[in-house]
């Protein structure tokens, strides 16, 4: 259990979306494999916008859903390479945290 929060999660949090599911998870400090998840399914979604995830929905319509909608209509290819390295370093130091 995340008791707690991590500071350093939490900072990193602070370059997401205030709305995404990630953030939300991150600030209230849910337990470490939930969040784990949150990053690795935005994570995925971000690399490829258009492929089908396993619920049916694109990966564009699922970051829609997950908090990201007004951040993507002004999105540059720039901008999702860094969310991406983001929600990478968020889901392992999660991993990390999540171990010890």
């Amino acid at each position: 259990m995340n008791s707690k929060g991590n500071p350093i999660l939490i900072e990193m949090a602070d370059q997401l979306p205030e709305a995404s599911k990630a953030f939300q998870l991150i600030t209230a400090s849910v337990d470490y494999p939930s969040i784990i998840e949150q990053a690795r399914e935005d994570f995925y979604c971000f690399a490829d916008l258009e492929k089908e995830r396993e619920s049916g929905m694109t990966g564009l319509a699922t970051l829609k859903e997950n908090g990201y909608g007004s951040w993507l209509n002004d999105m540059e290819e720039e901008d999702r390479l860094r969310i991406c390295g983001v929600l990478q370093m968020i889901a392992d130091l999660a991993q990390e945290l999540d171990q010890e």
